[in-house]
């Protein structure tokens, strides 16, 4: 009797930790980490005008009349592909207009102008946060990541640097760009 004693322990010290595993995990009592900092789009929205080989993009929709939100946006799509680094060359900022942009020149200083169609903005309109995000795409053209607008100097700042560690992530891994 006493042998199986001792096998029934060896047996419920191994078998105790799978089971505790198992029962935390079906009652969703762990949240796992995360480590991307934009909103993950799901599922990926693939929009074959943005297919661009080897190069990876950061796109935004350019409103009618652009408010601190907007400049927020266009600073942060000036100054993360500078942020890059050495992977600036694999990353391109993209402003995608309907029209003629009414916005100041200087503001749209070294961001790629793109004239899209009404269907690529209805496209748009229909994601999750529409208009008003920062958009990551990769060289497929499958938007990825969001990352809605914000409001403040800290706020637009923190968003940039959101933005460049998640981009840098991905660069990392990435094996299409």
């Amino acid at each position: 009797m006493n042998k199986y004693h001792l096998l029934l322990m060896v047996a419920v010290v191994f078998a105790l930790p799978i089971v505790i595993a198992k029962l935390i995990l079906q009652q969703q009592w762990y949240q796992g980490g995360v480590t991307n900092r934009g909103q993950l789009l799901q599922p990926a929205i693939t929009v074959t005008a943005f297919s661009k080989p080897q190069t990876w993009q950061l796109i935004y929709w350019l409103p009618p009349t652009c408010d601190e939100r907007c400049q927020g946006a266009l600073f942060n799509l000036r100054q993360v592909p500078q942020a890059a680094g050495a992977d600036s060359v694999r990353l391109q900022s993209v402003v995608l207009v309907a029209d003629q942009p009414t916005s100041s020149n200087a503001l749209l200083q070294g961001l790629e102008l793109r004239q899209v169609s009404g269907l690529l903005r209805q496209q748009l309109i229909q994601l999750e946060y529409g208009l008003t995000s920062i958009y990551i795409a990769d060289p497929h053209g499958n938007m990825l990541m969001a990352y809605p607008l914000v409001v403040g100097e800290k706020a637009i700042l923190m968003q940039g640097k959101d933005v460049l560690r998640d981009l840098k992530r991905l660069l990392k891994v990435s094996k299409i760009g």
